[in-house]
């Protein structure tokens, strides 16, 4: 009986896993970007983080980035939900004025339709703007 049991919670495991991920439908145009704006942003830029990247960060992280470089802070959102997010800062290094892109995520159903792409183009274009000379990053996948 256990044994049969445990066949049957398998067979849902596998079928659960082998389930595609459901992609979202929208269009380009029902995006809309934010920069970062203040406090009650802070939750979304966590909550999204923290479901989808390697890393927990404490609040102190996020505060250090937002706090210090509101303006290459990023949000997309489609109806009114926060669905991608790109968090930045920049400084001198080697002599040199540089960006780096500390935090990127776009929820799953949402991506590979260029959102990420958008977000990371804002920024380093206010990077740019700032002086920066090369941006860099650093991935880690969950």
């Amino acid at each position: 009986m256990l044994l049969q049991q445990q066949k049957e919670t398998r067979g849902r495991e596998r079928t659960m896993e082998a389930k595609p991920e459901e992609k979202a439908e929208f269009e380009e145009a029902e995006i809309e970007y934010v920069s970062y704006g203040g406090e009650h942003h802070l939750p979304l830029i966590m909550n999204l983080v923290d479901q989808e990247l390697s890393e927990p960060y404490s609040i102190f992280t996020y505060r250090y980035f937002v706090y210090l470089w509101p303006q290459l802070s990023f949000l997309a959102f489609h109806k009114g939900k926060c669905v991608g997010t790109v968090v930045c800062k920049m400084g001198e290094h080697r002599n040199t004025f540089r960006g780096y892109i500390a935090m990127l995520v776009v929820i799953k159903p949402y991506r590979g339709r260029g959102i990420a792409t958008e977000l990371v183009t804002r920024s380093i274009r206010m990077m740019m703007e700032s002086g920066c000379e090369e941006v860099r990053s650093h991935w880690k996948r969950k």
